[in-house]
């Protein structure tokens, strides 16, 4: 990834601690963040002010303000290009189905390990999809109708 653009991401995720651990381990592995907000409605108006817009989200979806099925949907209608990984304790096919159907491209556990976040974020930035383990049956059977 060296001669290759720098992949930049913003963090959208209400607990400080969890965004500041998952900032220093993108920024450590060579990406780029270029927007921090604890929720949705912080982030669009951060992102109105961007001079560099992210590639990719990581989008948590319980949060204050405004949530994650909320800034996905706004996300989308403001900034299509902006691709969006859910990081979320969430696992419920409900879930899982509203955030596809705002057409997020990847969906990861909290929990998820640091080398899989990492994956997720390459493997959306070149287009695809990823999704962890334990969301993948219910994500690809809703791809699928």
């Amino acid at each position: 990834m060296k001669n290759e653009k720098q992949i930049t991401i913003s963090i959208i995720e209400d607990h400080i601690g969890l965004r500041v651990s998952l900032e220093n381990f993108l920024q450590y592995n060579n990406f780029k963040v270029v927007l921090q907000a604890a929720n949705g409605q912080l982030a669009i108006e951060s992102l109105q002010l961007q001079q560099v817009l992210p590639d990719i989200c990581i989008l948590d979806i319980n949060m204050p303000v405004m949530d994650g099925f909320q800034t996905a949907k706004e996300l989308a209608v403001r900034y299509p290009k902006i691709k969006i990984l859910v990081f979320s304790s969430l696992d419920n096919k409900r879930s899982i189905r509203e955030m596809l159907s705002l057409g997020v491209k990847g969906y990861i556990l909290k929990g998820t390990s640091p080398e899989k976040i990492k994956t997720a974020v390459i493997k959306l930035y070149e287009g695809g999809y990823y999704f962890s383990d334990t969301i993948s049956k219910t994500a690809l059977g809703y791809l699928a109708e």
